[in-house]
């Protein structure tokens, strides 16, 4: 497993490890203090997103959410969260994600990152 490169640091960084990676999909186990509110899963898939990192560190802004679903009231404090890349504009990358529990989807949606 891959640790990602955050600048958060905890309670606030959520996003632990990259367990796995196919095509422009990776999945990353996410962890929280306590069971999360659908704004900690959300912010727990824009950092996902930093397992597209390619080498170049840099600073990333979440700008943007569009259709964020909460699918499964969340019971457990870790999940793994899938982040797929979509399109780039200029500084700005689109992702969707969709966050796992044990047996279940429970939350989906897409983000838009700023890269500075």
């Amino acid at each position: 497993m891959k640790e990602l490169n955050l600048p958060h640091k905890d309670p606030i960084r959520f996003a632990k490890d990259v367990v796995s990676k196919e095509g422009d999909t990776y999945t990353v186990k996410v962890h929280f203090d306590t069971i999360p509110s659908l704004p900690m899963i959300v912010e727990a898939a824009a950092q996902s997103s930093a397992a597209f990192d390619d080498g170049h560190a840099k600073m990333g802004f979440l700008v943007t959410l569009k259709n964020i679903k909460l699918l499964k009231k969340p019971t457990a404090r870790e999940y793994e969260v899938k982040v797929t890349s979509g399109a780039q504009v200029d500084s700005l990358t689109y992702f969707s994600f969709e966050a796992f529990d044990t047996t279940s989807l429970i939350a989906t949606g897409t983000f838009i990152i700023a890269l500075q």
